[in-house]
């Protein structure tokens, strides 16, 4: 209760006090992705159906700016639930239309020199939204007993199991956490998950519960608690499983998939460094391939596109020996800030084929969009990435119930097959930035990262989108 009276009434007032605003263009009247908001120390960023969340604070004035727009400074008594920004007329029409074309490697030379500069490089906090889809193709699942001293795990019994199993599943996952961060290493680093939220499909939980049930039933009775498995598959693989019907959690400190708060939060902010500090800088220089070492590339200018209303130079790439990534990059044809980085695997990243085991990954898109923050920055504002993986197994497999405290035979139960899968899989993740907000060391050493959240059930989008008001969902 002590912890659910105060929680309960944060969320009263952040109802109370949370308003939903949309920016629109003053002409087109339609809405415009990417204001950045700001009130004198946080930045906000709308989402590009040109929505935010805006909470009521100290602050008397908010600026909205907008690359292609001209900024607009309000009260925050002048608060609506809808606000114009008015397009800036573009004067760069000569440098556009001139005759004089930059080559692809001089744009890219420029936007590498310009990096430090028009990065905002430096301690920052900001709430990040992960927003992670995964969806799964079974294509083939054949499983043939061939010994079995269970007597209900018979070919009938798994059949109908097998018969009850979707062939097509989905698992979506929605988390919101406050990151304090260096933007260009990975030195100085904490994370606070504030919220976290499974959507389920309430059908094929039902499905797996009915089966796991009746599994769990067959082995209870005949399964001894002290037992362990030894898995076989042919003279390669061996593995030994202990027998976790014996073993209970601790259901204070883990969710229901046993996970702590502070290793899910451990975790996620693995993901993030990864997807966002690691693959993208290095002592602040670019870490990807094609820009850290851009002349193992073919650098192709395909002239000026607008980005957001702003002219860049859209820039074409792929590896010359045809065998690492090819995409885009958008570069601003007057800072030369990069805007937006596009590209994907042109070969599968893994592949194994071997011993009867398939398995095949392919980064098939990551977009790294970039917006300028208050002081002027460019920083990030989404990464988004699509992977797909192939998988399949063709072999044998053997689980021996094995007991070494029972006197006489080790071996107690056997379970002998043949097992012929395939399948395929995706993942879609997109991460967003918000609340923009620099810090310095003092503010970071200071801070006390607190793990209390792990993964909610929901059954409902409409549901997730009501505690994590802030998320963008597309």
């Amino acid at each position: 209760m002590k912890i659910f009276v105060p929680l309960l009434l944060f969320s009263f007032s952040t109802a109370v006090y949370t308003q939903h605003i949309t920016v629109l263009d003053s002409i087109s009247q339609e809405p415009i992705p990417f204001v950045h908001i700001y009130d004198g120390n946080k930045g906000v960023i709308s989402s590009s159906l040109g929505a935010f969340y805006w909470q009521s604070n100290a602050a008397d004035s908010i600026s909205f700016s907008c690359m292609g727009y001209g900024t607009k400074k309000i009260g925050v008594d002048q608060l609506k639930d809808t606000l114009f920004l008015i397009p800036k007329a573009w004067t760069l029409a000569p440098i556009v239309v001139s005759n004089r074309t930059l080559a692809a490697k001089e744009i890219m030379a420029r936007a590498l020199e310009n990096t430090e500069k028009n990065m905002g490089f430096g301690l920052y906090s900001s709430e990040v939204y992960v927003v992670t889809k995964n969806k799964s193709v079974i294509q083939k699942m054949n499983i043939e007993i061939k010994k079995s001293t269970i007597l209900e795990l018979d070919q009938t019994f798994v059949d109908e199991i097998i018969q009850e199993i979707p062939r097509n599943q989905k698992s979506n996952y929605y988390v919101q956490s406050m990151w304090l961060r260096d933007s260009g290493g990975l030195k100085n680093h904490k994370l606070e998950v504030t919220k976290a939220a499974s959507l389920q499909d309430s059908l094929a939980v039902a499905n797996y519960t009915s089966m796991e049930e009746t599994i769990q039933g067959v082995l209870k009775e005949r399964v001894k608690n002290d037992s362990y498995f030894t898995v076989k598959s042919g003279p390669l693989i061996s593995v030994k499983i202990d027998n976790d019907n014996a073993k209970e959690a601790d259901s204070t400190t883990q969710d229901s998939l046993g996970i702590t708060s502070e290793a899910y939060a451990n975790k996620q902010l693995g993901v993030l460094k990864r997807k966002v500090n690691s693959l993208l800088f290095k002592e602040k220089k670019w870490a990807l391939p094609f820009l850290d070492k851009p002349n193992k590339y073919k650098l192709t200018n395909e002239g000026v596109v607008y980005d957001q209303r702003v002219p860049t130079y859209k820039l074409r790439f792929t590896s010359k020996k045809k065998k690492d990534y090819s995409g885009y990059i958008l570069v601003d044809v007057v800072d030369f800030g990069i805007h937006k980085i596009s590209y994907q695997n042109n070969k599968h990243a893994i592949r194994i084929k071997l011993f009867g085991l398939f398995f095949e990954e392919r980064l098939d898109k990551r977009t790294y969009v970039f917006i300028k923050n208050q002081l002027d920055k460019y920083t990030l504002y989404n990464m988004s990435e699509n992977y797909t993986r192939k998988m399949g197994i063709k072999r044998p497999f053997k689980i021996i119930e094995k007991n070494k405290f029972v006197k006489g035979r080790n071996r107690q139960n056997i379970l002998s097959m043949d097992i012929n899968y395939s399948g395929i899989s995706s993942t879609k993740r997109d991460i967003y930035f918000n609340s923009f907000k620099t810090i310095s060391k003092r503010t970071f050493d200071a801070f006390k990262a607190t793990h209390t959240v792990t993964p909610t059930d929901y059954y409902s989008l409409d549901e997730i989108g009501e505690i994590m008001p802030g998320l963008p969902i597309q």
